[in-house]
């Protein structure tokens, strides 16, 4: 397919969905020559002349649309009413498309908008399905631009096209993503500490080779059969209220929210089916043992385990992430699947499907170069620290997908690295949320609102450093139902005002 091919299937398929609501804004005059006369940066093609567009909530923007270097396709919004500061959004699982007009926070561009930041998103230099990664067999340069050249490549082109429509670079940059976003966030860290002043990475899958490819593999083996699923989705709301039961009051509330996964090993007996027949109401032994396998991460009872592995509270989520059903399988599995050929492919030219025992993937693992071309797993964060960055980590307990354990002991291992805590959390802080999954991918049964990229700015530009920030838990009409504070790693949210537990002012941080 050519490159005008794809430019004008672009247009196509943004342009019609977003027609309907997109009017004729009345723009400052200086800007409103501006837009449509915005020149493309050297080795950027546009998809059509930029335009102002303005389609409520969003305020007025010029829109701007092409692909940076015959194959990284972006747009963006530049307000009318500029605050100053430029944003470049990350992508989710093996990214594939651009989706300027994703909601909420999650690798999304409009609430920072809606604010005044000039914001960019992408499609990660490649076209594909967000499980897939046929789009990187044989092809170098497609694996490098979603590994980590897309940070630099869109943000370079972004501020260019940014300065030249303000007439003045932005005074700060900005970097917010989850999930693979995230692990991009921990790669900006790493390898190109001087790109943003602030960075929020959520939920990330900072080492693929960890989360993708071990829990895959073992989340893979202990769900499914042949490629069919033998712990039953129908069943998921048992096994969350068994869970519940048994860790919910471990932190001294019964709230219907986990808040020390760590400190609860669940038991899954009672759920077996007493004549062996599986319903809604219990499980085979088969799955049972399964199940134990997959929340202690041992091959057999007292061995040592072989991988991370879920966290309680997980089960909130798990139907959509982990169990699938016999037409479709869970994405997790499908996104794991499409690690394990990226590897296969690298070694042996030709995919493999299946799941590897664990020494196998491990050996796989060893000859590989994935892990050092895709993994944000490097504890030295000096270089932003000199740089002046800040980093904010962000990540849910009960994410079963990009499961918790790992983050924590990053963090810590990054702690090490710059002599303890204390030094770290001067450029680098994680939030731990209890009771929420993956990048708001369904609402949580707990507090999970809250904006990751403002948190950081406030951080940058006050030089205060948050010890801790408010979530909010609502309804289906979006009232607030309850608060709590999310506090900075390693402190924990203690309940002192046992009269008012919906209310975060009753809540204080401190160590566990």
């Amino acid at each position: 397919m050519t490159v005008v091919t794809r430019l004008v299937l672009l247009l196509a398929s943004i342009v019609i969905s977003s027609s309907a609501l997109a009017q004729r804004a009345d723009p400052e005059p200086a800007l409103a020559k501006r837009c449509p006369s915005l020149a493309a940066p050297a080795g950027t093609i546009l998809a059509q002349p930029p335009s102002w567009h303005s389609s409520e909530p969003l305020p007025a923007h010029c829109r701007v649309r092409g692909q940076i270097q015959g194959r990284t396709y972006f747009e963006l919004r530049l307000p009318e009413s500029w605050n100053g500061r430029f944003v470049m959004a990350g992508c989710g699982g093996f990214c594939g498309s651009l989706l300027p007009d994703k909601p909420g926070f999650s690798n999304s561009i409009n609430e920072a908008l809606k604010k005044g930041y000039a914001a960019i998103s992408h499609d990660g230099g490649h076209n594909g399905q967000s499980w897939e990664t046929q789009w990187a067999y044989n092809d170098a340069e497609a694996l490098e631009l979603y590994a980590h050249k897309v940070l630099p490549v869109v943000t370079d082109v972004g501020v260019a096209l940014t300065t030249a429509f303000y007439g003045k670079a932005p005074h700060h940059r900005y970097f917010s993503g989850c999930s693979n976003g995230g692990r991009l966030g921990m790669i900006a860290a790493q390898r190109y500490p001087e790109l943003f002043d602030g960075i929020a990475a959520g939920g990330s899958i900072f080492s693929l080779s960890e989360i993708a490819g071990k829990w895959g593999n073992w989340m893979t083996r202990q769900t499914t059969h042949h490629g069919k699923p033998v712990i039953p989705r129908s069943n998921n709301e048992l096994l969350k209220e068994a869970v519940m039961a048994q860790c919910d009051g471990i932190d001294g509330q019964r709230d219907g929210i986990i808040s020390a996964p760590q400190q609860c090993r669940p038991s899954f007996a009672a759920l077996a089916c007493k004549s062996g027949d599986a319903s809604e109401r219990c499980f085979t032994k088969n799955a049972i043992a399964r199940l134990e396998r997959l929340y202690s991460g041992q091959p057999v009872p007292g061995a040592p385990p072989v991988t991370q592995t879920l966290a309680p509270g997980a089960e909130h989520y798990t139907d959509i992430w982990l169990f699938g059903d016999d037409e479709n399988a869970a994405w997790g599995l499908a996104a794991s699947t499409g690690y394990r050929n990226l590897l296969s492919q690298e070694l042996f030219q030709r995919d493999h499907n299946a799941a590897l025992d664990h020494n196998t993937l491990a050996a796989w693992l060893d000859k590989s170069a994935l892990p050092a071309l895709i993994d944000a797993d490097n504890p030295d964060l000096s270089a932003l620290a000199q740089a002046g960055g800040k980093l904010f980590l962000y990540h849910g307990w009960a994410d079963p997908l990009i499961i918790p354990g790992p983050i924590v002991d990053y963090y810590r291992a990054a702690a090490a690295h710059s002599g303890g805590v204390d030094k770290l959390k001067n450029h680098a802080r994680l939030f731990m949320l209890p009771g929420w999954g993956h990048c708001w991918e369904r609402p949580a049964d707990a507090p999970d609102q809250f904006d990751p990229l403002e948190l950081v700015a406030n951080w940058v530009e006050t030089g205060v450093a948050p010890e801790q920030f408010t979530a909010s838990q609502h309804d289906d009409q979006q009232h607030v139902v309850r608060t709590r504070p999310i506090c900075a790693y390693p402190n924990v949210a203690t309940l002192s005002k046992p009269d008012s537990p919906d209310h975060a002012a009753s809540y204080t941080c401190s160590p566990p």
